[in-house]
């Protein structure tokens, strides 16, 4: 922990966003390197002789604008460019005896022999209105196509809430922007997707993130946060969430709507993992269309390199997201988007959903031979991995980075002043082959069954 007495008379304002300038001051002149242990509440209350309450909400506004990290029982960090979650949250490419299991890429599955023919059909239509510019929401007979595989999957859609978007990454940030959900508060399951996680901290939210049990947002946790924090927006994963696996009952899906519409909370519904489980759970969007914006995307489950999500709008949010899409990227390609509406009208996306199924439940039986104490569901992409004490995530990541396997420690993904579990999330679709699976996953059994470091890294 360092010795450090800011001295706030540079600054203006309340004293909790002096002292929060001050730090970020200090960053910035390299008074307070990465990896500095700010002093505890208590110590720089008593130096600087204001409340404790006021560093901890200067604390807390340090790391809304991303400058420190704090996670109980570790005190308050400086984050550095190379240490920021967001930062290294990046895609990894598998090379040599690397194995990665560190991110959720498709199954790699031959879809070049379904796209083909649907590239050589488009070659003979009209090209020249495919390579113009087109509406930000797409075309009509493209979102009735659209439209009729939605409903086909169980997903309550009409024509005229549906908008086209880069992937659901893309459908995050204009679910944001179109929410006005910029400098707020935003509230989310208290481990979440990192690429939100990144979103937020652009955009300078304030992350409240929530307790959790087995199958995901705990109802009174969030009624409870509704009544003691001011947010409009709610982020949550509810099939195969993200890192957890955790999946939502249809009576918590219920009981999380019902707390929604008590405190008039509009709902952002990631459902990119809802159609790879079978069958599919009802989404949130069926049960409350008037306050769920809803964010799909053909990545996992098609095309990652095509880029093409889909976001249904609630009616009055309909020109909110149209304007974001348009200050954003205008539109996506309409050859893109035709391509997306001629994949799902044929039956081989059916075969590339099952095949990944397939693939996903061959890789789930190693899982349960090889590290018998993770969490997998049916069609998950990923695991989630407690650890044994003691040791903790970001050291055992850096142990299974040194035999040449990657996964993602729990800290990536814990959201806000969230505190996060010690646990891994592994990601099963990544490798090319199971064998380099099975591989990996024994690295890491050899790993647990060996002994921790005797000096945590945390």
């Amino acid at each position: 922990m360092t010795i450090w007495t800011p001295d706030l008379s540079a600054f203006d304002g309340p004293l909790y966003l002096r002292l929060a300038s001050a730090i970020e001051q200090a960053i910035l002149d390299g008074s307070l390197p990465a990896q500095t242990r700010l002093p505890t509440h208590r110590a720089l209350a008593d130096k600087l002789g204001v409340t404790v309450g006021t560093v901890t909400r200067a604390y807390s506004e340090a790391e809304r604008r991303g400058l420190v990290a704090a996670r109980v029982g570790h005190g308050t960090w400086v984050k550095g460019a190379s240490t920021d979650p967001a930062n290294q949250w990046v895609i990894r490419t598998e090379e040599g005896p690397r194995i990665e299991l560190w991110q959720n890429l498709p199954v790699q599955l031959d879809r070049a022999a379904l796209i083909r023919p649907l590239l050589e059909n488009l070659s003979q239509g009209d090209l020249n209105l495919l390579l113009g510019y087109g509406k930000e929401a797409g075309q009509p007979d493209q979102r009735q196509r659209f439209i009729e595989w939605l409903t086909r999957q169980g997903i309550a859609a009409q024509e005229e809430r549906l908008l086209f978007s880069h992937g659901a990454q893309h459908g995050i940030m204009l679910a944001m922007l179109a929410t006005g959900c910029v400098g707020e508060s935003l509230m989310c399951e208290g481990l979440s997707y990192p690429g939100m996680l990144g979103n937020a901290r652009q955009l300078k939210n304030h992350v409240i993130g929530l307790a959790m049990d087995e199958e995901g947002l705990l109802p009174d946790a969030l009624e409870a946060a509704c009544r003691s924090r001011r947010a409009r927006v709610l982020y949550l994963t509810p099939t195969l969430q993200n890192p957890t696996t955790a999946t939502m009952s249809l009576a918590r899906r219920e009981a999380i709507v019902a707390v929604a519409r008590r405190h008039d909370l509009l709902i952002i519904e990631d459902d990119v993992n809802g159609l790879l489980p079978e069958p599919h759970q009802v989404p949130l969007v069926n049960l409350a269309p008037e306050r769920v914006i809803y964010l799909g995307s053909l990545a996992k489950i098609a095309c990652g390199g095509m880029r093409v999500g889909f976001v249904l709008a609630p009616d009055h949010l309909k020109q909110a997201f149209a304007q974001a899409m348009r200050l954003s990227s205008w539109m996506v390609s309409p050859l893109l988007v035709e391509l997306a509406c001629q994949l799902v009208s044929q039956p081989g996306i059916d075969q590339l959903i099952r095949e990944q199924r397939q693939t996903l439940a061959r890789r789930g039986e190693l899982l349960r031979h090889l590290l018998p104490g993770a969490r997998w569901q049916p069609g998950s992409m990923h695991a989630w991995l407690p650890l044994p004490e003691p040791w903790r995530s970001q050291e055992f990541a850096a142990a299974a980075d040194a035999l040449d396997v990657g996964v993602a420690s729990g800290e990536h993904f814990a959201a806000g002043q969230f505190a996060a579990p010690q646990g891994l999330r592994l990601s099963l679709s990544q490798p090319a082959t199971d064998a380099r699976v099975a591989e990996g996953l024994e690295r890491l059994a050899q790993l647990l069954r060996g002994t921790p470091p005797s000096n945590p890294l945390l």
